[in-house]
């Protein structure tokens, strides 16, 4: 019976948030996974090993204290160090922690600095998984890093997880040009358009034809300052096509339905032998 009460955990966490105080925290899935085992106590530390009477030093290999889990992330002067070179704007003791869930839902809470910009706890999170590392590495590989490395490290992971997480999908944006919900097809016309453009000259022809339900009517214009293909076919003089679509937009202000299609140039031949024609002509002249 001594065996089961020393068994359970230190903390109460019958109550515990465990959205707010693990899966909600902004860190990796694996450290969520980490989070929970330590709050549960399910950690392979010292402790543990003595409760099922496993051979193995129940002492912190640093200070040789008995190793619990809030020893472990919180209280050992190791961690404590580590704690106090944590970039928060107040130092924090963790020496006087009395149980793992006490002294996570104290750091979770706290954001770092400006200059390292990460939210509440997130550097928490990695900091107490890099406690865990430096240990692990101590215990297996003889590696001793110091508090300054450990912080470091700790920083250093969670900056890089944080970049490496794809950015938030933007805002849908509302249609700038928006029909009327019950449109008079009835009463619509459609507009074929199309541009011949010469690179010698410098000169395009444009063309325009307009059919509605009762006729169809041909327009051309000429233009003898056009710098390229693009800006002959947005009916641009020297112009931004940033202009040419303001120029649209409030064109098409004065139209009850507005619908832009496009269509290739082999089923656009009338446009565009009404166009070739304007620019034949003004070669011409």
């Amino acid at each position: 019976m001594e065996e089961k009460n020393r068994a359970l955990p230190a903390n109460s966490i019958a109550d515990s948030d465990w959205l707010s105080n693990v899966w909600n925290i902004k860190t990796a899935e694996k450290i969520k996974v980490f989070l929970w085992k330590s709050l549960h106590d399910a950690l392979q530390v010292g402790e543990q090993f003595g409760i099922r009477n496993i051979h193995v030093s129940t002492l912190c290999a640093r200070c040789n204290a008995e190793e619990t889990v809030s020893h472990l992330l919180f209280t050992c002067p190791f961690a404590v160090s580590v704690w106090k070179l944590a970039p928060f704007p107040q130092v924090i003791n963790s020496a006087v922690f009395n149980s793992t869930l006490e002294g996570w839902e104290h750091v979770k809470k706290i954001h770092t600095l400006p200059s390292i910009g990460l939210g509440p706890g997130t550097l928490a999170a990695w900091i107490v998984w890099s406690l865990w590392i430096a240990r692990n590495q101590l215990l297996f590989e003889k590696q001793k890093f110091t508090p300054e490395e450990t912080i470091s490290k700790a920083i250093s992971d969670a900056r890089e997880w944080m970049l490496s997480q794809p950015p938030k999908s933007p805002a849908i944006m509302n249609p700038l040009i928006r029909p009327e919900p019950t449109p008079n097809y009835s009463a619509r016309c459609s507009i074929y358009t199309d541009a011949a453009w010469n690179s010698t000259t410098g000169c395009a022809g444009l063309g325009w034809i307009i059919d509605d339900r009762n006729s169809s009517s041909q327009h051309t214009a000429t233009s003898t300052i056009v710098s390229s293909p693009l800006m002959a076919e947005t009916l641009a003089k020297k112009l931004e096509i940033y202009g040419v679509l303001c120029d649209i937009y409030h064109l098409s202000l004065s139209f009850k339905l507005v619908k832009f299609v496009f269509i290739p140039r082999a089923a656009n031949v009338r446009a565009v032998s009404i166009a070739k024609q304007a620019l034949w002509a003004l070669n011409q002249s």
